[in-house]
């Protein structure tokens, strides 16, 4: 009788199977991504350029993909790359919190956060996140404007800052886009009245001004009703249908209408979430950089 034994895989098939990205190799690999040089990737690695160029070369090999970019100014990551990099941090985090899981203090310690008003809508989902990721590191968070934010990060008040608008700061993330759209309750009708009465953040915010310059340049007449350094305080004067006010499409409860076609008013342009950090090794702020990469993703 003849036995149904299986034939073992070939050693060469074996071998092409059993192909493995080097931790190491990533982590270079996500540095230079980051700070788009090759130079200053091998600094913060305590490594020599050509190391770390020899990194790239073994990576490029080994995916078979041509994932950086090289110019005399700085090197950007190519459509593939791009694509390694979200796997990338995704492995050296799941390294970092396997580590991690078989010491517990590697995942205490703390994490301070500079947000700005309009960045908090986003802040529930971003710790909810961060909660699942690092439960036991404390999260310490304070609220103002952007150029606060950024003040404290350079200060060493705060590790990381999530602001609005880059206040003339260079070495931002761009994390997210989304449009801004004009905005009245929606029980009242607010956008019909003349002049346009309108709610705005207090003076220094790009946006307000951004909203003048268009209303004027559209030849339409407003009143600034309501001044706010908050959001609570416009929409406060929004939901009352004394004003019309801007804020991030996401942001539109039920109790508010898109009025900008029905009011023909200009097109807004869009907010963009941005994220400043410093440079760390504590588990705390790394892990909430990346917590941010990979929910804006």
């Amino acid at each position: 009788m003849k036995n149904d034994v299986k034939t073992p895989m070939a050693p060469a098939t074996l071998g092409e199977s059993l192909r493995s990205l080097d931790l190491d190799v990533l982590r270079a690999f996500v540095l230079v991504a980051e700070t788009r040089s090759f130079t200053r990737a091998a600094e913060r690695l305590n490594r020599g350029q050509s190391a770390v160029s020899m990194q790239m070369k073994r990576l490029e090999e080994l995916t078979g993909c041509h994932i950086l970019s090289r110019t005399r100014r700085r090197v950007e990551l190519t459509p593939d790359g791009a694509h390694l990099l979200s796997y990338a941090r995704r492995l050296l985090r799941l390294n970092d919190e396997a580590l991690g899981s078989l010491d517990r203090g590697a995942r205490t310690g703390k994490v301070r956060v500079g947000v700005t008003d309009t960045s908090m809508i986003y802040v529930s989902r971003i710790l909810r996140a961060f909660a699942e990721r690092c439960p036991l590191v404390q999260v310490e968070m304070t609220c103002g404007r952007s150029w606060e934010a950024l003040a404290d990060l350079e200060d060493g008040k705060i590790d990381l800052a999530l602001v609005t608008q880059p206040c003339g700061h260079e070495g931002g993330r761009l994390l997210w886009r989304e449009p801004l759209v004009w905005v009245a309750a929606a029980d009242a009708e607010a956008e019909a009245r003349e002049p346009l009465p309108l709610a705005l953040f207090a003076p220094g915010c790009v946006y307000r001004d951004a909203v003048l310059r268009l209303l004027e340049a559209a030849g339409r007449d407003y009143r600034l009703v309501y001044s706010s350094a908050n959001s609570l305080g416009l929409s406060a004067a929004v939901t009352a249908g004394i004003a019309v006010t801007i804020m991030p499409a996401s942001a539109v409860g039920p109790n508010l209408r898109n009025v900008g076609k029905v009011a023909g008013l200009p097109e807004l342009p869009e907010l963009d979430l941005l994220l400043y950090l410093r440079e760390s090794t504590a588990v705390g702020p790394r892990a909430f950089a990346d917590t941010l990469f990979d929910l804006f993703a």
